[in-house]
């Protein structure tokens, strides 16, 4: 297995960033909801709540892609693999920046990242790309690091750092994987807020993180849809991309607020573990 500090992906030319073993802080402070809600009055303050309680935990070492899934990469998985016109309804029914016969990018959007896919659509890709979707606590460590920040960036909300509502542009659009440079976490990682929504491996349960800070961070085996991070392009509550924000969306549900992928990988087998915050 790698252990370099960056890798690539042969098989699809992912930038892949390891994320050291250890520990990092998971969830929000009662404090910290109260300031988010005073952040953004109008915004989806009813999921704060599910933010707690804060705790602690420990990862083994893994990777995690620098940038989303891009709308080249995914026209050459659709190209590769051929999906059946089923599996194809199922992972991408609609997008305007694939285009087909042959699969490709639409021009000038080679590298943005790829929206609208389900999550399914974007489990296939990983199982292609040998690779596999991050769960919640991997991307949420990668995204915030371990001093508990507020933003990929740190503490203090930074408009100009992400793509998001009031600086998408008159046609709503996305921009390319590797801007906003100033924006990435203490990993390096790039719109790990904003751009584009991302999907975890896990089911959204409101309550887990009540069974997380007791040191069992088993995956939940059901829930209300699938996890999705970052907060996406078109959203334009402040609150919404804080690294802790977590939102819940229908697994096969597609054309959802510009949801995308970024992959992941395991380095190692060791069991996580994890003890409540003093």
């Amino acid at each position: 297995m790698p252990t370099a500090e960056f890798w690539t992906n042969p098989r699809d030319g992912s930038l892949m960033r390891l994320i050291p073993a250890g520990e990092f802080t998971m969830g929000s402070t009662p404090d910290d909801i109260a300031a988010a809600a005073r952040m953004d009055k109008d915004g989806e303050q009813f999921a704060l709540r599910h933010e707690t309680p804060q705790f602690t935990a420990t990862l083994p070492a893994y990777y995690i892609g620098v940038y989303t899934v891009t709308n080249e990469q995914f026209a050459r998985f659709l190209t590769e693999t051929q999906p059946s016109p089923e599996q194809l309804e199922l992972w991408l029914p609609w997008n305007d920046r694939i285009l087909t016969d042959p699969y490709r990018s639409l021009p000038g959007f080679e590298r943005h990242p790829v929206i609208n896919v389900s999550w399914f659509g974007a489990k296939a890709y990983c199982k292609w790309a040998g690779l596999r979707l991050p769960t919640e606590l991997e991307w949420e460590k990668a995204a915030r690091g371990t001093d508990a920040r507020l933003f990929p960036w740190g503490n203090d909300w930074q408009p100009d750092r992400l793509r998001w509502w009031s600086n998408r542009g008159r046609n709503e659009t996305t921009a390319p994987v590797d801007a906003f440079p100033e924006g990435r976490s203490p990993y390096g990682l790039y719109q790990m807020a904003g751009n584009v929504e991302e999907w975890c491996a896990d089911w959204y349960q409101p309550d887990v993180y009540q069974r997380y800070a007791t040191g069992d961070l088993r995956p939940p085996t059901h829930g209300l849809g699938r996890i999705a991070r970052g907060g996406a392009c078109l959203r334009r509550n402040k609150l919404e991309f804080r690294c802790a924000m977590r939102r819940a969306n229908p697994p096969a549900l597609v054309n959802i607020l510009y949801t995308g992928i970024r992959c992941a990988r395991d380095t190692t087998h060791t069991p996580a573990k994890a003890m409540p915050v003093a």
